[in-house]
């Protein structure tokens, strides 16, 4: 009897150990992600990573179970949108699942359930995604200075602060748009020619945002908008640049000739050119001269009120020489002047004796030559 009971009880153990071992061989297939709970902001999207195991090496399927209505979620694996994958033990396989959150989504706690199925077994993966009113995680993108202001031959260097609120390492791709013509760099601060930025998770990177306008761009406010994306998420920093403007004036004549003549006693007149090459406007020009001693300059107009970028303005100065003066080749030096920028222009005036005194000399030498005849006729025979 007591033999047989010990054969009975021998016989038992097995069942026990099968008993005890199985759920462990049940569990044939394992589904994680580090981070099972995040927070999300509506009309934005999150994306978890996923980590495949299974004994051995063999297909497991997978799906997304459960889904918000109007909800995306999406399983992705090496650059496809899968349905499953093969496991490897040594090098498990990369998978995401990201999930698009609709812009209507109201605050509250949603979840998404993704299965793992092998022949034999079926794991569960259950995510919670939490959208608020301002969702506690997500990508931010700041500067301390957002508006600067200079010239518009100047270069604005903008510093900026990228937050990665995602739970895993990003990597962003950097952009910008601005007007036509302008030149916009975004880069890391360490780097000069990079074009993207990998953040840990939690982490900040610094950024500079180097602009570069047109020389000839009109004084202005001007906007500048740098953008971030990766990871499912995207972050902008609105900037301004404010160009004041440069100031360039040049004087000079509609034929661009710089020489005058002008007799003596008399005056001339010579047209002028006033011209705005800068992007500022130009207010309240002044226009002025440097003659020789005892010469008369004036202007019409003497003031130009205002003049636009890009512009240019008619004058006419009149240019009388003293009455002592004798022929030959002088310099009037024109200025045109406002407070921020002066132009000058030098006019070579040649004087030239006067017409009426060339009468008055040949009527004298013609009345000298009849003299002499006259005497010759008289007393030439004495």
């Amino acid at each position: 009897m007591r033999g047989a009971r010990l054969l009975r009880m021998v016989a038992v153990v097995p069942a026990l150990v099968g008993a005890l071992a199985a759920p462990a061989e049940a569990q044939e297939v394992r589904l994680t992600t580090p981070y099972p709970a995040v927070n999300v902001e509506a009309g934005s999207s999150a994306t978890f990573d996923l980590r495949v195991t299974a004994r051995g090496r063999q297909r497991v399927d997978l799906t997304v179970a459960e889904k918000p209505a109007g909800w995306r979620a999406t399983l992705r694996g090496g650059g496809f949108v899968v349905n499953g994958v093969f496991t490897d033990p040594k090098e498990p396989p990369d998978v995401e699942l990201e999930v698009e959150v609709p812009e209507n989504a109201r605050p509250g706690t949603y979840r998404v359930v993704v299965v793992a199925t092998t022949a034999t077994d079926t794991e569960r993966l259950e995510l919670d995604l939490r959208v608020g009113s301002v969702a506690g995680a997500g990508v931010t993108l700041t500067s301390e200075f957002p508006i600067l202001r200079g010239p518009s031959d100047a270069t604005f260097n903008f510093d900026l602060d990228l937050e990665n609120g995602l739970p895993r390492e990003t990597t962003f791709a950097l952009g910008a748009e601005a007007p036509p013509g302008w030149q916009v760099q975004v880069r890391p601060s360490t780097e000069q020619q990079a074009a993207t930025v990998t953040v840990e998770g939690g982490d900040t990177a610094t950024l500079t945002a180097e602009v570069d306008p047109p020389d000839d761009v009109p004084a202005g406010t001007y906007p500048v908008l740098v953008r971030a994306q990766g990871g499912g998420a995207s972050a902008e920093a609105r900037l301004r640049v404010e160009i004041v403007g440069n100031f360039s004036l040049r004087l000079t004549t509609p034929d661009e000739r710089l020489n005058a003549e002008v007799s003596t006693g008399g005056t001339t007149q010579v047209p002028l050119v006033v011209v705005n090459d800068g992007t500022a406007p130009l207010v309240g020009i002044e226009l002025s001269a440097s003659p020789p001693a005892g010469w008369e300059v004036t202007f019409r107009p003497q003031t130009i009120s205002q003049l636009l970028p890009g512009r240019a303005a008619r004058a006419t100065v009149t240019i009388r020489p003293s009455e002592d003066a004798v022929a030959g080749d002088y310099m009037v030096t024109l200025t045109a002047r406002t407070p921020e920028v002066s132009s000058d222009v030098d006019i070579r005036t040649a004087v030239k004796t006067s017409t009426a005194w060339g009468v008055v000399g040949l009527v004298l030498i013609g009345l000298a030559l009849g003299g002499i005849g006259y005497v010759f006729r008289r007393f030439g025979r004495r």
